[in-house]
């Protein structure tokens, strides 16, 4: 038995042994205790609710803050600037060469080069590319000389050439990583004209394949 039923039946039983020596009010007081006794079960048959915390928080939302914080954390590794990867944070990615993009982004890839296109008489196919721009900067012929001078910019730091028939930059807009490795996201820049074209790019350091020694600045997208 609950200590309020308990409680409630210990005072019916002291308010009718007061009762004795006033015969008129006896039915009135076997009533009132009858009704204290019956709430006190009514009372203790309702499902308690949980006590809550010195913060003000029940034990159930102190519990699920962790559960939300891993999902936060998660959806912080699948998403960011461009270009983001559609696929990363998959056990299929070993290394930045692994990573995938969307549809889009590959279009506007595809479009910023066929704008760089330029007719020339003694070129491969007749046609050359701003876009291309190894061509028209000087590296050192060193094994990954282009790599490693992007990814020697700093944050907001920029590579400009000229080409043919436009001019063209590469500039470091964001630092995030990507999937543990540390990258730069870039903007692609053509200017001819009346008329430019941009796209999004990426450099990650990371092996560049299982057949790498160690980590060095790869060219995603």
């Amino acid at each position: 038995m609950s200590k309020s039923i308990f409680a409630a039946l210990a005072a019916a039983g002291l308010s009718l042994a007061l009762a004795g020596p006033a015969a008129a009010q006896s039915g009135f007081l076997k009533n009132l205790a009858r009704q204290a006794a019956a709430a006190a079960i009514q009372n203790a048959a309702q499902p308690q609710q949980p006590a809550a915390s010195a913060e003000g928080e029940a034990p159930g939302q102190a519990d699920a803050q962790p559960a939300q914080d891993a999902e936060t954390a998660t959806a912080a590794q699948t998403s960011g600037p461009a270009p983001w990867p559609v696929n990363v944070g998959a056990r299929s990615v070993k290394y930045p060469s692994d990573l995938d993009f969307s549809a889009e982004l590959e279009a506007q890839k595809k479009a910023f080069v066929e704008f760089s296109k330029v007719s020339c008489n003694d070129c491969e196919g007749g046609y050359s590319y701003d876009a291309w721009v190894r061509h028209f900067i000087r590296l050192d012929g060193s094994y990954g000389a282009w790599e490693k001078k992007v990814g020697g910019l700093a944050l907001g730091e920029a590579i400009t050439w000229k080409g043919s028939a436009s001019t063209g930059s590469i500039t470091v807009v964001s630092e995030e990583p990507v999937n543990g490795w540390p990258c730069k996201q870039l903007k692609w820049e053509l200017k001819k004209a009346q008329s430019k074209a941009e796209r999004p790019g990426l450099f990650c350091n990371g092996k560049a394949s299982s057949y790498a020694g160690s980590d060095s600045w790869v060219e995603v997208f």
